[in-house]
């Protein structure tokens, strides 16, 4: 937005605002040439270079200032060192298989005794296709993308049918319409084209509402899945051009069918009233109706299976507490006070709401370290996450310990102690007993020291669901952790909140007070799968009312054509109950014949969904079982309504009009 692209980041003390943060900081000034004080290495002045437009809502991560990358380091040669991501812009026609075998090489070249890999992926396939540690925000899934595009599509062709099928339903109404105009020369195109104009008139029509009602609930869509659709809307221009365009071809398919259904009408028997005893169309439209609701029960399986497997992940015990966990970031030394975070624990621990506080560079489910680690004796070697948590990291988060200790001041070799899980003791090969047992943790390519094994933790649950338990380790480190983790026991969260922030503010004035709770963390990890099932239910909804309408509509033409046997059957004595049968029953076998064909289609479809998580439910019997009754229940309140309507109607009427 102002300043020069190309200069703005020659001097590593330089930095790029984004135009939100540089309001915040300097309201209607102009920031170029300001000096802000950053927290790198106990305080260092920027000065404002250039201002950045802000980041779209479709980057795989986000940022409000740009420094210098070698503001934060010195020059050096450590090719171990990889705490950062590299982006690379490949020439027009490189081969990314070709640039990632020459970084192989060159590593090799200068790290001969390493056995790490370096591997390239395109930018545009980060967010949904990849699963590799320490993304820079929690990634889509492919699949569930390819699902509800399904659906969408699914929805638009039982609307389709739908169209169809009120239509014809209704054709009766306009049968003399369409048996005067023929008889005064209209012809069979021009009638095509009279229906068909009318049905892309109808689906624009439908495309107007759309766009209005869709921009009235986009607030609501963000309250509901915590996503802004708002940009994509002003985005989208591509797509707002085609829109119409799909409209109308949807319009014409819609339309196709009915407009040569009824044009072509018999003049003589549509006056005479007998173009309803045709089977073959009845027979067309109960199979379309079938095939909604194959779609919409078929959606009502998957969607009770998505809520099953998510509150499975919910109540799962995870082999730690994650509730009432009150995580405070940023701990470090203060700028230019050399205030240290030990000072402020015994303040906090005065707090009657915390009643433990522990301190770790690391937290569950969000961010951890990663180290080779290999056991002497079975000369196996791992990948170890680990964190380097103080002697109350495990009692604070209740993680239990199996075998041995927990880190002791008592003990001044704990210094150089290891605590491992379950995980990591098999894949290492250990044998018991394990405790004591020397393991060599890498330094650095060729080079490693011993740690002690102290103690074996159960398993927990540090990651996605999505993944097994991998290898994990706690290593002791005391008074570095840049988070504290406090236990809360209190119903007044708010209270103790405004206490901690008092503390936080008396030892950390230049910084603001942030917080966040074990437990939103951990739910970070699962949050594609929340709003996939959340849209997923909505969809299965919408596709169900859809589907009503069809039978509705099916039901109003059965209806319709049954007119003179309606009458006829109240004359000789049939009862309201005994018609509403004779109209329903023919549904009933429609639902359960949708449900026979749906039911495993989606058991296989919805299987292969769960496959994705390494821990999952079994599919229930009770799914399919709640999804017929629902199905069936909510079939017989739609025909009932139609059925009921028709056979109250006074007999007289129906058979003078026949």
């Amino acid at each position: 937005v102002s300043g020069n692209k190309r200069e703005s980041l020659k001097d590593i003390h330089s930095i790029l605002m984004t135009e939100t943060t540089a309001k915040k900081y300097f309201g209607d000034e102009d920031p170029i040439n300001k000096v802000v004080r950053m927290n790198l290495n106990n305080g260092t002045d920027f000065v404002v270079t250039g201002i950045l437009k802000d980041v779209p809502h479709n980057s795989h991560f986000t940022f409000d200032v740009l420094i210098p990358f070698e503001s934060s380091r010195n020059p050096d040669t450590n090719w171990t060192w990889s705490g950062f991501y590299t982006y690379v812009r490949l020439k027009p026609g490189s081969e990314p298989t070709h640039f990632e075998s020459n970084v192989k090489q060159l590593y090799q070249k200068h790290n001969p005794n390493s056995t790490n890999e370096y591997f390239v992926q395109a930018m545009t396939d980060i967010h949904l296709k990849s699963r590799l540690k320490w993304e820079l925000s929690v990634n889509g899934d492919f699949l569930n993308v390819i699902i509800m595009m399904a659906i969408g599509g699914f929805i638009i062709l039982i609307a389709t049918i739908n169209y169809v099928n009120l239509v014809t339903a209704r054709s009766v109404k306009r049968a003399k319409e369409v048996g005067v105009r023929k008889v005064t020369g209209a012809s069979r195109l021009l009638l095509v084209r009279q229906f068909l104009t009318e049905s892309m008139l109808m689906a624009l029509v439908s495309l107007a509402f759309s766009v209005i009602l869709t921009s009235l609930s986009l607030p609501y869509t963000k309250s509901l899945l915590h996503y802004d659709f708002a940009p994509l809307m002003s985005e989208s221009g591509q797509s707002q051009l085609l829109l119409p365009g799909l409209t109308l071809m949807m319009g014409i398919l819609a339309g196709l069918y009915p407009a040569l259904y009824m044009s072509s009408f018999q003049p003589m028997h549509v006056l005479k009233s007998r173009f309803l005893m045709r089977p073959g169309g009845f027979h067309l439209r109960q199979g379309l109706v079938v095939f909604q609701f194959v779609i919409s029960t078929g959606l009502m399986i998957g969607s009770l299976i998505i809520i099953s497997q998510l509150n499975f992940i919910k109540q799962k015990r995870l082999g730690f507490d994650k509730e009432n966990i009150l995580l405070l970031p940023n701990v470090r030394g203060g700028i230019g006070n050399g205030n240290d975070p030990g000072n402020m624990i015994e303040e906090l621990k005065a707090i009657p709401a915390v009643t433990r506080i522990a301190r770790a560079d690391g937290i569950l489910g969000y961010n951890n370290s990663t180290n080779g680690i290999s056991a002497r004796v079975t000369n196996t070697h791992v990948v170890l996450n680990f964190i380097r948590a103080d002697y109350e990291f495990l009692p604070t988060l209740n993680i239990k310990l199996k075998e041995g200790r927990n880190f002791s001041e008592d003990f001044a070799s704990d210094a150089g102690a290891l605590i491992l899980n379950e995980t990591a003791i098999k894949q290492l090969g250990l044998k018991p007993p394990y405790l004591g047992q020397q393991l060599a943790w890498d330094d650095e390519p060729g080079k490693a020291h011993n740690v002690n094994l102290i103690g074996v933790v159960e398993d927990f649950h540090f990651g996605s669901f999505r993944e097994s338990i991998r290898p994990f380790g706690f290593i002791l480190e005391v008074g570095n952790g840049s988070t504290f983790f406090l236990k809360l026991e209190s119903d007044d969260i708010d209270h103790t909140l405004a206490m901690v922030n008092q503390i936080w503010t008396k030892h950390y004035p230049e910084r603001p007070f942030e917080y966040s709770f074990q437990d939103q963390e951990f739910s970070k990890l699962h949050q594609s799968e929340v709003r996939f099932k959340k849209l997923f239910t909505l969809f299965t909804l919408l596709a169900l009312l859809i589907a009503c309408l069809g039978m509705f509509g099916l039901v109003t033409y059965l209806a319709e054509a049954k007119t003179k046997e309606i009458g006829i059957r109240k004359v000789l004595g049939a009862s309201v109950d005994g018609i509403v049968m004779l109209l329903s029953k023919d549904f009933m076998k429609m639902v359960i014949i949708a449900l026979a064909i749906s039911s495993p289609l989606a058991y296989l479809l919805m299987e292969h969904w769960l496959q994705g998580f390494a821990y999952r439910i079994a599919i229930d019997w009770k799914v399919f079982a709640v999804t017929a009754l629902v199905s069936i229940v909510i079939a017989l309140i739609t025909v009932t309504f139609q059925s009921v309507k028709a056979a109250k109607a006074n007999p007289v009427i129906s058979l003078r009009s026949e």
